[in-house]
Formats: C-alpha cells, sequence, structure tokens
C-alpha cells in the first residue's frame, strides 16, 4: 500500500447494541444510567450486559453514581467521540466500496469538489496546518 492511502481497518468493530448505546450516551449529552439507557428496543438486562463488554473495550465509563431508588447506580459516558466514530466508520466504509486504493489525496480532492470558495479557503488555511504539525510531528521520528 503506497503511502498516504487510506488503511479499511476500522479501529472500532463494535455489534449494533452498542453502537445503539453509544448514540443514547451521545445524544444525551450527559452520564446516564443504565435505567435510563434502557428503552423499547434496549432491554436493562441487555443493557447491563453490553456496558460490562463496553467497558472492557474501553467505549464507556463510570463517570459518577447517582441514587436510583434506594440504590446507587453506575452512571456511564462515552470514552470515545461521536466524531472519531463517525471519522473510522466513514472510512472503513469509503474503502470497502472501492476495489483500487484510493489515496488521502484523491479523497480530498471530491469532498472540496463542491464547497462554496469561502468554506474552501477556511479548510484549506486548516488543512495547512494540519500538514505543518504532522510535518513537524514526523520530523524526528525514526523511520
Amino acid at each position: 500500500m503506497e503511502r498516504g492511502t487510506i488503511r479499511g481497518i476500522r479501529k472500532f468493530q463494535l455489534a449494533e447494541r452498542e453502537i445503539d448505546i453509544l448514540y443514547v450516551l451521545w445524544n444525551a449529552n450527559r452520564p446516564l444510567m443504565a435505567s435510563e439507557i434502557a428503552n423499547e428496543g434496549l432491554k436493562l438486562a441487555t443493557v447491563h450486559t453490553t456496558l460490562k463488554r463496553m467497558i472492557a473495550k474501553n467505549l464507556v465509563e463510570v463517570a459518577d453514581f447517582a441514587k436510583s431508588g434506594n440504590v446507587f447506580a453506575r452512571c456511564y459516558q462515552p470514552v470515545i467521540s461521536q466524531m472519531e466514530f463517525e471519522m473510522d466508520r466513514f472510512a472503513s466504509g469509503f474503502v470497502k466500496s472501492n476495489e483500487k486504493e484510493v489515496t488521502i489525496t484523491d479523497l480530498l480532492e471530491v469532498l472540496f469538489r463542491n464547497e462554496d470558495k469561502e468554506t474552501l479557503k477556511r479548510e484549506l488555511d486548516e488543512l495547512e496546518q494540519l500538514v505543518k504539525e504532522i510535518r513537524e510531528k514526523t520530523k524526528d521520528s525514526p523511520q
């Protein structure tokens, strides 16, 4: 694979229920108890089992404890951001849909094609800054 090619290796390989729970947590914008995560599609026993697996995978963490009736319950929050997850999913899906290798440059060209001039200028400035930072980091790195 040539340098700069997007790789099809997914950083996050999640079960459907894990993804469902992550979206519930992201949408809540606060730590939730398992009972708050459970809904019609997610039964409480399934939520508890799935949260255990997600803690082991470092996808969620116990953020706090809250009183639920007469007992204290754990409150969970995601360890990964929704953007990080979505970008990983996008990159993986993009690569899987193509038979030839696609470079980062190819992807950027397509993404920038329909941008208005002001947005394009802003994005290019940010991209130039990112490239500069990456070059600095790799300058002293052993190959």
